[in-house]
């Protein structure tokens, strides 16, 4: 049982119409929750940050209920049970699920994903936000269950240097892809991307000719796309794409997540003159199958297949601060901040 008595809270000010600034939101302090029959109280270790955080900001909340005026933003995280009206769930286990930016939250076991028990491994904890969480198993299923990825194929991946662009090719590259190629916004990405995320080319969107380079490197169409951007570039890559290619839909990025509905691509045709599948991606589909997920990128990274960068930050101040990084350009890898420690 804890013994606190202050829960440090980030409370939503007011709804972003726009980009998501550090000041829609604000510092308060609570009291620690009461729990009702079945919930498990946690204290916080760890926040993910991740873009589907936006949609949660909007009036709609997009696949969730969206987070309201004076409510702690929600985020994906790591914590330690520290109270249990749960017998699945004993004190002192470290738990990932969504949790909430406040030192302590109550969370439940019967929510849209399931509350994860972590084993104790020889991999930094908070790789269960990255590689072993949300990212690393939208980038696993999507390869090999959503594009089917397999040897001979061209693959092309958008948003590359990001948590779930950066593993995607290398899973990609682990289904015998015979060309791993990676889009991204500047020199030093793309850099990253070759040198250390294993992509056999990439494309400076920023600076590159997107269709010259795609018409290079894929001159006989690519076979898979994994789409996290949307937008203008969704539409270009319809145009190069294979006969019977396929393409998942991840993200849309280029929208800035400031609203649920957005325009389709104008290319639309190009589905049915080339006979492509276009299939979505969300890990809600695939609850019964996370530890499946979990075990094969374990696999890889053992195997030296899969290379895992984190941004690790600490500080519980710094929450809305690091929020508005993931449209503005942050370093390549997976976002995390640290709040408290193991006890």
């Amino acid at each position: 049982m804890t013994t606190a008595t202050t829960n440090r809270q980030w409370l939503l000010a007011r709804r972003p119409s726009e980009a998501v600034k550090p000041s829609d939101f604000e510092y308060q302090e609570g009291p620690i929750p009461t729990l009702a029959d079945g919930e498990i109280l946690v204290r916080t270790i760890y926040f993910s940050y991740d873009a589907s955080q936006r949609i949660w900001l909007t009036e709609d909340g997009g696949y969730m209920q969206p987070i309201q005026i004076g409510e702690a933003m929600r985020t994906v995280g790591i914590g330690q049970v520290v109270q249990s009206l749960n017998p699945e769930y004993p004190i002192d286990s470290l738990v990932e699920g969504f949790m909430a930016w406040q030192d302590y939250v109550v969370v439940r076991a019967d929510g849209p994903m399931p509350l994860r028990i972590l084993p104790v491994a020889d991999y930094p904890l908070s790789w269960h936000l990255g590689v072993f969480g949300v990212a690393g198993l939208t980038a696993y299923f999507g390869v090999t269950d959503g594009l089917k990825v397999k040897p001979g194929d061209t693959v092309v991946i958008s948003a590359a240097s990001g948590a779930t662009g950066s593993l995607a090719g290398s899973i990609a590259r682990a289904m015998g892809a015979k060309i791993v190629i990676g889009i991204a916004g500047g020199a030093d990405k793309c850099q990253w991307l070759e040198e250390k995320a294993g992509y056999d080319a990439t494309i400076d969107y920023k600076n590159d000719n997107l269709t010259e380079r795609l018409s290079t490197l894929c001159p006989e169409g690519v076979d898979a796309y994994f789409d996290n951007v949307g937008g203008d570039m969704l539409d270009t890559l319809l145009l190069h794409m294979a006969p019977q290619g396929r393409v998942l839909i991840c993200g849309a990025m280029s929208s800035g997540y400031t609203d649920v509905q957005l325009q389709g691509p104008k290319n639309y045709m190009r589905i049915c003159t080339h006979m492509l599948t276009v299939q979505g991606i969300h890990l809600f589909y695939y609850h019964d199958r996370l530890q499946e997920g979990i075990e094969e990128l374990a696999r890889l990274v053992k195997e030296n297949k899969l290379y895992v960068e984190e941004n690790l930050y600490e500080g519980f101040e710094k929450a809305p601060e690091l929020l508005p990084t993931i449209f503005s350009g942050k370093a390549p890898g997976k976002l995390v901040l640290k709040v408290s420690d193991p006890s």
